[in-house]
């Protein structure tokens, strides 16, 4: 039978482990984290390792081992502290739908401003204090709109899936972060070319919305998928306060069969 209380677990939980500054370099866990997401933000999440974040500290990996067991429990660390980011933006309007709206901008402008770090925000878990707070400020404006918890939380969850998933793809240059401006010119050009060969009978639709496409900008993409979301939010939240008000409430939509395929919408994952 294995040894299942000796072997490590796969998952550690960093901010049940904070330890004190070290006492040879006043090293903290705070400042390593600042600096993991300076690095990132300038050279790359390729570049982000212990060894090379030693160097940018002038410190020795003890050092950065006292504090943090490991690059996993290193990326978990700044995940969260860039969801405090956008915690610090959140404020009560005194609308909900205009709170939701703005949190999601707020979501979307700190991913991109640390494009580097935004795709990992999907493959970490995302409950550290600073998510945990942003997820209590969410579901207090809506539980604060009448809704009950469960319809808060899906709604909560579908602005932050929503915003956080627009971002990672925008970060996501189809030829890579570091590409130059005459790499995406001459992938234009490329593009332009195939384009040209695709028959106007097969594919009168797709040739349209290209012509189209090259018009809309990320800003009215984004904004245009926001508004459908929160119409879909402040429909049920209508239906909610008529339900609580003895009202008859829409039925609800038929829910088909489906398989259940992988999630790619990075959350507030519980």
């Amino acid at each position: 039978m294995p040894d299942t209380e000796s072997r490590s677990p796969r998952v550690s939980f960093p901010w049940l482990t904070e330890r004190p500054a070290d006492a040879r370099t006043h090293l903290t866990r705070d400042q390593i984290v600042e600096a993991a997401i300076r690095l990132a933000d300038t050279e790359g999440l390729e570049a982000l390792s212990m060894r090379r974040l030693g160097q940018v500290l002038d410190a020795g990996a003890t050092s950065l081992y006292w504090h943090v067991r490991n690059k996993d429990e290193l990326l978990d660390l700044v995940v969260d502290r860039i969801i405090g980011e956008v915690r610090d933006e959140m404020r009560s309007t005194g609308s909900w739908r205009a709170d939701l709206e703005e949190t999601a901008r707020s979501i979307r402008r700190v991913l991109v401003r640390h494009r580097h770090i935004a795709p990992v925000i999907g493959s970490r878990p995302t409950f550290g204090p600073h998510a945990v707070a942003a997820l209590e400020w969410l579901i207090g404006r809506l539980r604060s709109a009448g809704t009950d918890v469960r319809t808060a939380l899906l709604a909560s969850q579908s602005v932050i899936n929503y915003a956080a998933g627009f971002a990672v793809f925008e970060c996501r240059d189809p030829l890579g972060i570091d590409s130059s401006e005459d790499d995406r010119r001459a992938f234009m050009e490329q593009l332009g070319r195939f384009v040209g060969t695709l028959p106007a009978d097969q594919y009168p639709n797709t040739l349209e919305t290209l012509e189209v496409g090259a018009s809309i900008t990320p800003d009215e993409q984004f904004e245009y998928g926001l508004r459908q979301v929160l119409n879909g939010i402040e429909a049920d939240v209508t239906n909610v306060r008529t339900r609580g008000r003895g009202g008859r409430a829409a039925p609800a939509p038929t829910r088909r069969p489906h398989r259940r395929g992988p999630q790619t919408g990075p959350a507030l994952r519980r």
